[in-house]
């Protein structure tokens, strides 16, 4: 028989199972601004999944609101959306010379 805990527990795992499966694995960013020539053609692409050891609740909907929404390259410089982590030091930077911009988030 299983106690009160187990039940909770088991309860628990089926709402973030559920949860999980309603969220997309990978988001394409809306592209609100033209790209310059030198930048990567393709809108960006945010993984669920590579970010999986972050809380959902430390980026929803403090940072990024529910719905998909497009941001440029300078309010992520500002330190808002993917700027708010990736800055250089809590995670690689989403911009300059030491981001990585077609091997992740503009890969196609």
């Amino acid at each position: 028989m299983l106690g009160k805990w187990s039940l909770v527990v088991a309860g628990a795992a089926v709402l973030a199972s559920a949860a999980g499966l309603a969220m997309p694995v990978v988001v394409r960013v809306p592209i609100i601004k033209p790209h310059g020539a030198a930048d990567p053609v393709d809108a960006g692409l945010f993984s669920h999944w590579q970010h999986g050891a972050v809380s959902v609740f430390r980026c929803h909907p403090a940072i990024f609101p529910r719905a998909r929404k497009g941001f440029t390259h300078d309010e992520m410089d500002e330190g808002r959306f993917c700027g708010a982590c990736h800055n250089g030091q809590s995670a690689p930077p989403a911009s300059g010379a030491r981001a990585t911009c077609r091997s992740s988030c503009h890969a196609k």
